[in-house]
């Protein structure tokens, strides 16, 4: 028995036109593009992000608060592929869901659930100091790796502190987004490529006499 998705993907491949069967493709590899962006920067980012040496200043006593360093780097890269995303999630999900009648799929909603979460997630993570037990903000090194060192205490990013259990939450949350954005597309391609050969099928099939 077919899946409700791979019937809803059925009727639409049978019912868009050409130039809306481009319009799809367009949307497939700009969202390749996108994905393949935001892994590259993201796996850029968790092994090098570094500390801002203008907030080693900062205590927790006076919650100092510093203007944030001006970055040029793969931060600003990777939260623009998560923009990116999440506005080719948002129309690319809003035309599907038009074109089959008004009936909005899981998927898209779970694309944009997720490249949403994904974006809120990067932007609370993205620290500008780190401290471990019985080291100092200066000794902190680079990446996201260490925020899962048991005896990590805090880390600020631009706004707040973060406690140690709290930002790895975040961190594993934002690190699986990635993952499921590419089991979405793979599933939705998988499931399309299906429905295209059964319906290849049925209209090969001979006509009973």
């Amino acid at each position: 028995m077919r899946s409700r998705l791979a019937t809803e993907i059925t009727w639409f491949w049978r019912t868009v036109t050409p130039g809306e069967k481009r319009v799809v493709r367009r949307f497939g590899w700009a969202s390749a593009f996108v994905v393949a962006g935001l892994t590259i920067t993201g796996v850029w980012q968790f092994f090098s992000h570094e500390p801002d040496p203008n907030w080693f200043r900062y205590t927790t006593e006076t919650s100092l608060s510093l203007p944030r360093k001006p970055s040029t780097g793969g931060a600003e890269l990777h939260a623009l592929f998560g923009d990116a995303a999440f506005v080719i999630a948002l129309f690319g999900g809003a035309w599907f869901a038009y074109k089959i009648v008004f009936r909005v799929p899981k998927l898209a909603v779970l694309a944009i659930l997720v490249t949403f979460l994904a974006n809120i997630t990067g932007s609370m993570i993205r620290f500008n100091a780190i401290k471990i037990s019985e080291h100092s903000f200066e000794q902190a090194d680079d990446g996201y790796l260490q925020l899962f060192n048991r005896d990590l205490e805090f880390v600020v990013n631009g706004r707040q502190e973060l406690g140690s259990a709290t930002v790895q939450i975040l961190t594993f949350g934002h690190i699986v987004t990635v993952p499921l954005l590419l089991f979405a597309a793979w599933f939705t391609l998988m499931r399309a490529r299906q429905a295209r050969e059964r319906e290849q099928s049925t209209t090969d099939r001979p006509s009973p006499a």
